[in-house]
């Protein structure tokens, strides 16, 4: 997956909303982030996530569904669209 067009190294996020799709990032921090993922189209090799969020959108979202059916649990909290992004 070599076509990405904005590519993060060693780069560190916080407290704000990141859309994966599309993107690379390599050996990132996020911290107090949304992570936003809904086609799959990333890479994140080395990242760690520290309190964050994950928000499923489109075909993400339903295959987060497909994964709760065959585990009937949900391995990932899923977000309102009521509810606040960041906490105060």
């Amino acid at each position: 997956m070599d076509g990405y067009k904005v590519r993060h190294r060693n780069a560190k996020f916080s407290n704000q909303k990141i859309e994966l799709d599309g993107k690379s990032f390599i050996h990132c921090e996020f911290e107090n982030c949304i992570i936003v993922l809904e086609r799959g189209e990333t890479e994140i090799p080395g990242c760690t996530f520290k309190n964050c969020k994950l928000m499923l959108k489109g075909n993400a979202y339903t295959v987060g569904k497909i994964i709760k059916l065959f585990t009937r649990e949900s391995p990932l909290k899923v977000l309102d669209i009521e509810e606040p992004l960041f906490e105060k």
